[in-house]
């Protein structure tokens, strides 16, 4: 399909993508006919508000809030379209402009990377150009472009990267994130490797990411120095206890023991750092001395007048060679040899001492250093010398030099991206392992680092043996700027607006400043709709993560009820991200059921830091084979307390979500599908429910009047509900207990505890043309009375409506009968103390 028969898709009126064109026209500020009346139009529909957030305009905001609809002057939405030109009321607004997206990776985290850098880049036109997305696929974006002047979209990638992307602290302004935000705020929250690893081997593209990062080395060497200071405190502290004398011979002997390791561990590592500090980076000094001095002569040498021409271009040769070893000026390698000398290669002496006379190189990075937690510096394993003494080395270099890497190739091209041809195989340096894109392998340099893949040590089937394998610079720079990492201890999710909304439009856009809102919020991740949920935080004392105990798909199920609101879960879709498989959706009703119990009966992911709940993992369990009231049941046996008004209520909204998902499925209530059939079976046990609650309560009543104790009200009760397999043993233990009675008689009251399962009750007697059964007190309170006569037809009703088979029988009232049992909580919490006696 050419572009133009594509474009003709947009000449009928959709609403949508003609409120965004109108939307992003009005925030460039352009003047446009009838204005006022279009301002007024647009502000009577709700979408155009959560449009006008996104593209950070105060001005179009305050006339859309100022506006009052008015139904006389209201303008049609309608434009038209002349080839890729956009027209409204006669005047050329725009043009519509189709974006080819590079291939994707299929390694996960480098998937990531890449799609979260699409989605921040386009953000960034949004915001900064408004120039807004129409649709989007895996392989290009289309998008309306405003009638303004903006530099190509391969010059607004460069900037982009230079000015957001790989800059410091991003534009704050329009909520753009640099690598503050990003880089750090990742380190600071995801663990990386348990062992640590060195310095990072990456391209540098900007003077902000070279402070960045050798503010982290700075961090580094922060930490270790305090760390020596910490220790050297404790034994200074030691010291003076063991000098007294109030001491007896057992806390002396253990404080003697305690001060020698503490003196042998500092000597020990102040002697790894000096020695390893002494030898390569007095060496690397050295070293850059020495090629300097070359030059010198080399230089002089070129200055002779006796020099033939090969022995002037043997010259300028060794000259270039020597050029490409040189990594700090000769001025910097003078000062930094004297101040080593001055320190006796003492590295935490040498850092100070430099830090004092040059005060104004240490500024900046002194600032960003502030940014890093211990989690942060730790990701670099400092407890080796020869890697502390790479920090320092890096840290300098990165300080000295200025970036000299190429810029990523742009994501998004006006041109298709086509595909190189290739030699086959999956080991070579010809073309990147990521993204594929061809190599010259006499410069290919980068190779795959924990940064850019989960897993960068691997054996590819065409190798001989295991290895990094080599990536190209875009790659590698782009993953290092993605704050999204993919580790045991982290669960990725995707959100999109729920298939169903009818504000479909309105949730998309506000899915970025919900991710935002809880990143900021928590100590989680995101980029673009990616979020990754950090399980870190849900371990207990001896260090047992949830995530395993529990497993990776019921822990995400958890932790996404867990970190959203009911309202969130609703509108939109979570899907589980895992590497080399397709994305698992985690179905709305689950979450919100799973919620309700955890809020309802007060569970958390691990007790009290001792335990990982695997109670609440079998609760998941239940709910993904649809046994929501086994589910129930399973968490009402281990809680200490029951919210009755929460829990009727997610009951209700699990079936309004069953209601949703049969809609979105396209199937009908009454089909002989397995949904259908699901979905009747959780109905009629809340109105059988509804039924025989209403007897169980009755006989409560009646039992507690005998004054026979609890204990003897809970055993009668619990009976009762042991007979619900069978309507006329359960009619007749009903009566017990109470010589009054000549009928079995019940009420089941409207309350807040219990109104779904009374509608659902009332439905049942309606269909059964038992509609004057409720009634209305003198207090306005509703309720139904029920006979025997009433569960018998009922339960008739349902064994020759769906349920005729014993098998199918037995599902019911099993289920009936566990749904019972948490509306009276105290039975099996009862069960449970007496068994652990």
């Amino acid at each position: 399909m050419t572009q133009r028969e594509d474009l003709l898709k947009f000449k009928i009126m959709n609403t949508a993508v003609n409120l965004k064109i109108l939307t992003a026209t009005l925030a460039t500020k352009m003047s446009l006919p009838n204005s006022k009346a279009l301002i007024s139009t647009l502000a009577s529909k709700a979408e155009t508000f959560a449009l006008t957030s996104q593209f950070d305009s105060p001005q179009l905001k305050r006339e859309l809030s100022l506006a009052k609809p008015n139904k006389t002057t209201e303008v049609l939405l309608e434009l038209d379209f002349h080839g890729d030109r956009v027209i409204f009321q006669n005047q050329d607004i725009g043009k519509i402009q189709i974006l080819y997206k590079s291939p994707l990776p299929g390694e996960l985290q480098a998937r990531l990377a890449t799609e979260s850098a699409i989605d921040r880049f386009l953000e960034y036109l949004q915001k900064l150009h408004q120039t807004i997305v129409l649709d989007e696929s895996d392989r290009h974006v289309r998008v309306f472009i405003p009638n303004k002047q903006i530099p190509s979209f391969a010059e607004l990638w460069k900037r982009f990267i230079r000015d957001i992307a790989f800059s410091d602290y991003g534009n704050h302004k329009h909520q753009l994130p640099g690598l503050i935000q990003t880089f750090i705020q990742m380190l600071n929250s995801v663990t990386l490797s348990g062992r640590g690893f060195s310095t990072l081997d990456v391209p540098i593209l900007t003077k902000d990411q070279s402070n960045v990062l050798a503010a982290w080395y700075y961090a580094v060497i922060r930490d270790v120095g305090e760390r020596q200071n910490n220790r050297q405190r404790q034994i200074d502290a030691l010291e003076k206890e063991l000098a007294g004398s109030d001491l007896d011979d057992k806390t002396r002997k253990s404080k003697a023991k305690d001060l020698q390791d503490k003196n042998a561990m500092q000597i020990k590592e102040a002697d790894k750092y000096t020695e390893y500090f002494r030898k390569s980076f007095g060496k690397s000094l050295e070293s850059q001395n020495a090629v300097w001095q070359e030059l010198a002569q080399i230089e002089t040498q070129l200055g002779g007048v006796k020099l033939n021409k090969s022995e002037h271009n043997k010259l300028q040769k060794q000259q270039e060679k020597l050029r490409i070893k040189v990594i700090f000026t000769s001025e910097s390698i003078q000062q930094k040899l004297q101040i080593f000398n001055e320190s006796r290669g003492q590295p935490f002496e040498f850092i100070k001492q430099d830090e004092e006379n040059n005060p104004e190189k240490f500024s900046e990075i002194h600032k960003i250093s502030k940014n890093f937690t211990k989690t942060a510096t730790d990701q670099i394993n400092s407890t080796r010398g020869d890697i502390f003494t790479q920090c320092v080395f890096e840290m300098y270099r990165l300080l000295e030099n200025e970036p000299n890497d190429p810029l990523p190739q742009a994501l998004l091209t006006e041109q298709p991206i086509l595909p190189e041809a290739r030699s086959p195989g999956d080991d070579s340096k010809e073309f990147c392992y990521s993204c594929g894109v061809k190599l010259d392998p006499k410069t290919t340099r980068w190779q795959v680092l924990r940064f850019m893949f989960e897993r960068p040590y691997q054996r590819r089937q065409s190798a001989t043996s295991a290895g990094s394998p080599h990536i190209c610079a875009s790659c590698s720079a782009l993953a290092f700027a993605s704050p999204l990492k993919v580790t045991d201890e982290s669960i990725v999710l995707m959100l999109e607006p729920a298939d169903n909304s009818t504000d479909f439009e309105v949730k998309k856009f506000k899915i970025k400043d919900y991710l935002r809102m809880l990143t900021n919020k928590e100590m989680h991740l995101s980029a673009g709709h990616y979020l990754i949920l950090n399980s870190n935080e849900d371990k207990t004392s001896t260090g047992d993560l949830a995530s395993q105990k529990m497993g990776q798909l019921q822990y995400a199920i958890v932790k996404t009820a867990k970190n959203f609101p009911v309202e969130v879960l609703a509108d939109f879709k979570f899907s589980l991200i895992t590497q080399g498989s397709e994305k698992i959706s985690l179905n709305s009703r689950h979450l919100i059921f799973i919620k309700g119990l955890m809020d309802s009966y007060g569970q958390q992911i691990v007790n009290a830091g001792k335990e990982i709940n695997m109670n609440l993992g079998d609760a998941v369990r239940y709910l993904q084979q649809d046994l929501p009231y086994l589910a129930d049941y399973t968490l009402t046996k281990v809680a200490n307390i029951s919210n009755k008004y929460q829990l009727e209520q997610i009951r209700k909204m699990y079936w309004q979500a069953i209601q949703n998902d049969l809609k979105t499925k396209g199937v009908d209530m009454d089909s002989d599908k397995q949904p259908a059939i699901k979905a009747r079976l959780y109905i009629d046990i809340a109105a059988l429910t509804g039924i025989t609650y209403a007897f169980a309560q009755s006989l409560e009543i009646t039992a507690r009047q005998a004054n026979k104790g609890e204990d003897y009200v809970e055993r009668e009760v619990s009976k009762l509900i042991e007979k619900v397999d069978d309507a006329v043993a359960f009619c007749y233990y009903a009566t017990l207990g109470d010589d009054t009675k000549r009928t079995v008689q019940s009420r089941l009251y409207n309350n807040p505890e219990s109104y779904f399962i009374y509608q659902q009750a009332k439905n049942i007697l309606d269909k059964l043309k038992l509609n004057d059964r409720e009634i209305q007190d003198e207090k306005s309170k509703k309720y139904l009375i029920l006979y025997a006569d009433d569960v018998l037809n009922i339960y008739q009703y349902f064994k020759e409506n769906g349920y005729s088979q014993e098998k199918e029988w037995k599902d019911l009232t099993y289920q009936l009968k566990l749904s019972l049992y948490t509306r009276f909580p105290e039975l099996v919490r009862k069960q449970k103390s007496t068994s652990e006696k």
